[in-house]
């Protein structure tokens, strides 16, 4: 149904097939369903277009195929569905992800108190300080592959620039 470009019919098709999957008649209960204004369906239909982020959260959220929705045929003979979620990472790659986040937030932490405690600043500068610095230096422990040499001078050159 939907090519390069969307007709008006192909807009209505689309709509309708909304208004049924969603078990609703008017345009107005539709866009409410969808969580536009009143009026969002009906102003859509004039600029010619679909709003399509909130057709995509809401088919995501009520779990309709989105292929149903745009009149897209799929073949559903094979293994492997589209709709079926696949994993992308294994549970140990994704452990050691977050063993990795929390060592680098650790390695992080400790630089910065060695750096901050010989300068006695005053509470509030300290925190300025600690919340800029740690993101860029999280950033650059991955990016150093956790060398804590580099990641230290490089705290130290961003603590000069900011005296």
């Amino acid at each position: 149904m939907l090519g390069d470009s969307i007709t008006e019919s192909d807009i209505d098709k689309v709509i309708d097939i909304l208004r049924d999957k969603l078990g609703v008649n008017s345009d107005r209960a539709l866009a409410m369903e969808l969580g536009l204004s009143h009026s969002g369906i009906s102003m859509s239909k004039k600029k010619g277009t679909l709003p399509y982020t909130s057709i995509v959260a809401t088919c995501k959220q009520k779990k309709i195929s989105l292929d149903e929705v745009f009149g897209i045929d799929v073949d559903q003979t094979s293994d492997n569905s589209s709709t079926e979620e696949k994993p992308t990472k294994s549970e140990d790659a994704s452990r050691n992800s977050a063993e990795d986040a929390l060592a680098a937030i650790a390695l992080v932490e400790q630089i910065i108190d060695d750096l901050l405690y010989s300068k006695n600043l005053d509470a509030e500068r300290e925190l300025l300080i600690r919340k800029k610095l740690t993101p860029m230096l999280i950033e650059k422990t991955f990016e150093h592959n956790f060398n804590e040499v580099m990641v230290k001078t490089i705290a130290e050159g961003a603590l000069f620039m900011a005296f």
